[in-house]
């Protein structure tokens, strides 16, 4: 039988996914989910997230959130990658997450703990890929500093620093688990 962990921090884990997944779907994922007369046109259903993103564009320039196949020609082709893996791997993630642990509201199991462990790695660690890409953006568009590092600081930094919390708190999940069954082969060893 399954040991499951229910904490108040799986609602912490649920409020995140619930802010991440509209970002996702509506924002990150724009041009892959929806076709173009979805969002482009003004009377679109979706175009309040084009507009949203587009106002993004104008204000921060970011070339991340600018990304896609037509304008990559070589360069930042990683981005594509991080896409198909969005698309294909964080978003069944934040479905199941929010399905599991919001609508049945069941606690975590050992595989959810390793899922969500690699989850919030993997946000962490893309995010920082792309701050450091940022460092090497070109200096003219990028002569304000100050906006580079409001960009930084303010959109990127919290899904570098929130999903390392994530890690850290299902790390530390994982380990108790392997300190439970550590324990009980000692108490077995000793009968």
């Amino acid at each position: 039988m399954a040991v499951e962990n229910m904490t108040w921090r799986n609602n912490v884990w649920l409020v995140w996914f619930y802010i991440v997944f509209p970002i996702t779907v509506l924002i990150d994922l724009q041009e892959v989910i929806y076709p173009s007369s979805l969002f482009v046109p003004t009377d679109a259903p979706l175009h309040f997230a084009y507009k949203a993103k587009q106002d993004y564009i104008a204000k921060y320039n970011d070339p991340v959130v600018q990304w896609s196949p037509e304008t990559a020609s070589g360069h930042d082709s990683w981005m594509g990658l991080f896409m198909h893996l969005e698309f294909f791997f964080l978003l069944p993630i934040m479905i199941y997450a929010m399905y599991k642990m919001g609508i049945r509201q069941k606690s975590t199991s050992g595989p959810d703990e390793l899922l969500f462990f690699v989850y919030a790695l993997y946000n962490a660690f893309t995010t920082v890929i792309c701050i450091y890409d940022s460092f090497y953006w070109d200096k003219t568009i990028w002569a304000d500093e100050s906006q580079l590092w409001t960009l930084r600081s303010v959109y990127y930094a919290p899904f570098v620093f929130i999903p390392l919390l994530g890690a850290f708190d299902m790390g530390s999940r994982i380990l108790s688990r392997f300190k439970a069954a550590d324990a009980a082969a000692e108490a077995k060893k000793a009968e």
